[in-house]
């Protein structure tokens, strides 16, 4: 028995969550996690990415439950394919990734707006924070997700979920007004530099 709900088979379990009965979904959550931790690593080495690779499949299967969709039985075999497909989506996409030298040897060629500048440090900021917070900051602020929809997902209680969302949007505001002083710095040393060389000529 887990959180009141007896261990029963899949397919019960399956149908008590499409009406909206979450401890059934913790359950299954429960049974299949491991296995799902498992097939990831094999795939993705780092275990954080992993991890947000499995949370992000357990959520798919969720919506998909929600939704009159996903799996009628093998609860386990589903969420396994599901993140399998992710982590080989991520490694495609990594592998296509521009690395970072080579973008910024493209960028300092080329002349950019304000806006375009402005996109580049928020892309940056971004960039910096931990893929799970980037997941759960994307999925309530672009997707529009309560944290009580995602919180079963993620094997979190609502105010957790609001609480890492909270962190997450102070760390990219952070990272943010980072990214400008640095710029700042850089500029305002360009300038002192190209002072210096005028006055030496």
């Amino acid at each position: 028995m887990i959180n009141g709900v007896e261990i029963d088979d899949s397919s019960e379990l399956l149908e008590r969550v499409r009406n909206g009965d979450e401890s059934a979904f913790a359950v299954l959550y429960y049974r299949a996690a491991p296995v799902a931790r498992r097939a990831a690593q094999r795939i993705v080495r780092d275990i954080h990415v992993a991890e947000d690779l499995v949370q992000e499949s357990f959520y798919l299967t969720l919506r998909a439950l929600r939704s009159g969709h996903g799996p009628t039985d093998s609860f386990g075999g589903y969420v396994v394919s599901t993140v399998r497909r992710l982590a080989y989506r991520y490694t495609e996409l990594q592998a296509r990734t521009v690395s970072v030298d080579d973008f910024a040897t493209w960028e300092s060629s080329a002349t950019t707006t304000n806006a375009h500048h402005d996109d580049d440090l928020v892309t940056a900021a971004w960039a910096s924070l931990p893929a799970r917070w980037r997941r759960v900051l994307w999925l309530i602020e672009v997707d529009q997700y309560s944290p009580a929809e995602l919180a079963p997902s993620m094997s979190m209680t609502p105010n957790a979920v609001s609480s890492l969302a909270t962190r997450a949007r102070r760390a990219l505001r952070t990272a943010y007004v980072a990214q400008q002083q640095a710029v700042t710095g850089v500029a305002q040393q360009e300038a002192t530099i190209g002072a210096v060389q005028r006055q030496a000529a």
